[in-house]
């Protein structure tokens, strides 16, 4: 039992400081390679690196600096070509003001520009990687970088996955610059704090840190470094996706994070004390930490009216029940139980069963692998024609499935509320979780009845009531219990939601100056009577 904990625990996140013992010996077998004194040695090293012999797009531009040789590199693609022209080769000749030495930093000609000094050969190509037009000249040792990225990307949009019933029609792009400009837009304080990391040995992958400093607990923004600075230590070749690296429990159907592509979104969870994690080239946003709570609420929640939100909140928590436990009931009842049902309807099961030669079992997971096959083919197959391949594929496969004396017609009824209650949930990775987890609940069922079913039952809330996202409980603040807004299941009026969401121990403790509400003296009475400790 001791070593499969060990190993369903992530490795990244265990042994810091093994790994930064290896890191530090990795530093030192690979030096960094200075830059050349000559001009035409420096080109040579940087043409070697991309293989300029082969690269159609890597473009060397002979120029002059003073009375200086010099040549501008960059990727083709990653700039603008005018954009080059007249903000770098045009300045370049004219007269360079009479002062011996002089370089592009302090020079008059480019003070418009943001320029970057470089020492190594090592971070001129990390540069060119990003898009950034390098000038190298003759007997100098640095280099200098403009900042003129340009690389193609759509436009702000629509969000595909989260349709916005009220609310804004924003979506994150795959420009993390642009993301960081929305994410800028909706939270307007000084002290929102962003943070870059780059990954990757061979890929550099850039990622985003988000957080309010003065709300967030600062143990949750040192856990995130720690386990990225374990990552970067690893000298991993490329960072395909930033949530398997940094999550505790990999194997686990209930996912640590909140992943979005709303801004909206994620304005509200920072200004409750959460952390975006964000990847360049990727749309979407990782919110931590994430209990079952966030994965259950949608923004429209805030922005409908109360009544509307207690209605929407009530149908999402009996789609979730439906879509885990409606065939295993059905299974269970068909099987185990046939004194609870009625005799009518006894008698009409019966009826359209009697025709069937398969088993309940078999009946029900032929009718549920058919639906995911459905669901997944839909998925795939171009948008024009995907949800009416989808909707016309159900209707005449259940038909047929029924005529044939295949599976019964009740059965078909049973799927289909599953398959419907199933898209109410508002999380991707959340509803995954939940389909996949009612077919071991069938299984359940159909051992042991409802004795089973309440068995998985009471084995899913432990486990999932034992599990943490990063430190954070998945079901609290009921389990375990602390202090909280109250809005978990029924929210609040807006005007009275003053309390902050404390499962993740935030600093600031309300959203308005009312101290009435959550005293911050230790000797508070309210804090005693509690047994709470922040």
């Amino acid at each position: 039992m001791r070593w499969m904990r060990l190993n369903m625990k992530n490795q990244l996140v265990m042994h810091h400081e093994k790994l930064a013992r290896e890191h530090t010996q990795k530093e030192m077998m690979h030096l960094k390679t200075p830059l050349p004194r000559r001009l035409n040695q420096t080109v040579q090293l940087i043409k070697e690196r991309f293989y300029a012999n082969k690269n159609a797009d890597f473009q060397t531009r002979f120029t002059s600096y003073g009375r200086r040789r010099a040549y501008l590199i960059y990727l083709q693609g990653t700039v603008e070509q005018a954009l080059v022209e007249h903000a770098i080769l045009a300045p370049l000749n004219h007269p360079l003001p009479r002062r011996r030495r002089i370089h592009p930093g302090i020079d008059a000609r480019l003070s418009s520009l943001n320029i970057k000094p470089l020492k190594t050969i090592e971070t001129v190509s990390d540069h060119l990687l990003n898009g950034y037009p390098v000038l190298v000249i003759d007997g100098e040792r640095t280099a200098y970088a403009f900042s003129m990225s340009a690389f193609p990307s759509r436009q702000i949009g629509k969000p595909d996955n989260e349709n916005v019933l009220k609310g804004p029609h924003e979506a994150f792009t795959e420009d993390i610059e642009k993301n960081s400009a929305l994410i800028r837009r909706y939270v307007r304080t000084p002290k929102l704090i962003h943070e870059m990391h780059t990954l990757g040995r061979q890929q550099k992958t850039s990622i985003s840190l988000f957080y309010i400093e003065g709300v967030i607990n600062p143990a949750l923004v040192d856990n995130i470094k720690k386990r990225l600075d374990a990552i970067d230590r690893l000298d991993y070749d490329q960072i395909a996706n930033i949530e398997q690296f940094i999550e505790e429990r990999p194997y686990s159907l209930l996912p640590s994070m909140l992943t979005t592509e709303r801004p909206d979104r994620v304005a509200a969870h920072l200004l409750e004390g959460h952390i975006a994690i964000m990847q360049d080239n990727f749309p979407y946003a990782y919110i931590a930490p994430a209990t079952y709570w966030t994965l259950f609420h949608t923004p429209e929640d805030h922005y409908a009216r109360l009544p509307y939100a207690w209605f929407s909140r009530g149908v999402r928590t009996i789609a979730f029940f439906l879509t885990l436990l409606t065939p295993a009931a059905y299974v269970a009842v068909t099987n185990y139980h046939l004194e609870m049902i009625p005799i009518a309807l006894l008698m009409a099961i019966a009826g359209t069963r009697e025709m069937v030669p398969f088993p309940v079992i078999l009946e029900i997971l032929l009718m549920e692998f058919s639906f995911e096959l459905i669901r997944e083919a839909s998925i795939r197959i171009p948008s024009q024609i995907g949800p009416t391949i989808g909707i016309v594929g159900a209707i005449i496969l259940g038909q047929a499935a029924v005529q044939a004396n295949i599976v019964s017609p009740i059965m078909v009824i049973v799927v289909a509320i599953t398959g419907l209650a199933s898209y109410a949930h508002p999380d991707l990775s959340f509803g995954f979780a939940i389909r996949i987890a009612r077919f071991f609940f069938i299984a359940a069922a159909a051992t042991l009845g409802f004795l089973g079913i309440a068995l998985l039952l009471a084995a899913a809330l432990a486990y999932a009531v034992s599990f943490k996202s990063f430190g954070v409980g998945y079901f609290t603040p009921w389990a375990p219990y602390v202090p909280s807004s109250h809005d978990v299941f029924l929210r609040k009026p807006l005007p009275n939601e003053t309390v902050m969401p404390l499962s993740n121990m935030p600093v600031q403790k309300t959203k308005a100056n009312r101290k009435r509400y959550l005293s911050l003296d230790k000797s508070d009475p309210w804090r005693k009577r509690r047994r709470w400790h922040p």
